[in-house]
């Protein structure tokens, strides 16, 4: 669910009493999420990085952090849903909202705190009130000085939403070398990443979730050349020509692609 599908959901469901609660995944069985929002309404969805929020009229919060293989559906009522990895359903009587494959669900009592990982979360660059600019450069100063810059940025307790493909891309768009350390950037380079992210997220928002963050006048819609650096090793930079490179990085090993020479 991104911000875009957040108010969507929030349009969509507000309000509106929940008329089944289907939970066909076994591993949600223990929490009994459909008996406890048996009649309960939405009041509003949420989008904090890649952990969703659905508070509910009754102040239950059903938390669900979609990490690489989560996706909420919003679909309407009567429509046959698909069932392979289907966890949950969430159906009032005009639409369903379907959660599949999501690897942590949990739903909060009224009053019961958010989960650590959500409460420790950086800035939402796409937040309410949220400077982008200054958000980045307070969170990049606080990161240790020899960290890469490319394993920060990733970093949801310092900036949340950024994820792998808009890391490769914010950098290559700001100029960064993503295996710089953060203590090498200056106030002003740490604020453009941050502009840079989020215009990129944004534009993520408005295109419905899709990433494209390359966009030339002469190219269609439905071209597969959506990306300046990302998923393109070996291939030629889009500017210099120059090949570029990819490899792990950080400890989670995540694929960084970048231009040695726009990024020099």
């Amino acid at each position: 669910m991104s911000h875009r599908n957040a108010i969507r959901f929030t349009r969509a469901l507000a309000g509106r009493p929940l008329v089944e609660v289907e939970a066909p995944e076994p591993r949600l069985g223990s929490q009994r999420i459909r008996e406890r929002l048996a009649g309960d309404a939405v009041a509003a969805a949420e989008a904090l990085g890649k952990h969703h929020l659905l508070r509910f009229a009754s102040g239950r919060v059903l938390h669900s952090h979609l990490m690489m293989s989560g996706v909420w559906r919003l679909l309407p009522a009567d429509r046959p849903l698909r069932r392979a990895g289907l966890f949950l359903v969430l159906r009032t009587e005009r639409h369903a909202a379907a959660l599949y494959r999501c690897p942590t669900v949990r739903l909060l009592e009224p009053g019961e705190p958010l989960p650590a990982a959500v409460r420790g979360l950086g800035p939402d660059l796409l937040g309410d009130g949220v400077d982008p600019a200054a958000a980045a450069a307070a969170a990049l100063t606080r990161a240790e000085p020899t960290r890469q810059v490319g394993d920060a940025l990733l970093d949801q307790r310092l900036v949340a939403g950024v994820g792998n493909v808009y890391k490769s891309e914010t950098l290559f768009l700001a100029g960064v070398d993503p295996w710089r350390p953060v203590g090498s950037l200056s106030r002003d380079e740490a604020a453009g990443i941050g502009a840079i992210a989020a215009r990129l997220l944004a534009e993520g928002v408005r295109d419905a979730g899709a990433i494209r963050t390359y966009r030339p006048p002469a190219t269609p819609p439905w071209s597969r050349e959506r990306t300046w650096v990302y998923g393109r090793r070996g291939r030629p930079c889009r500017r210099c020509g120059t090949r570029i490179r990819a490899r792990g990085q950080g400890d989670a090993n995540r694929t960084t692609y970048w231009c040695p020479r726009c990024q020099s």
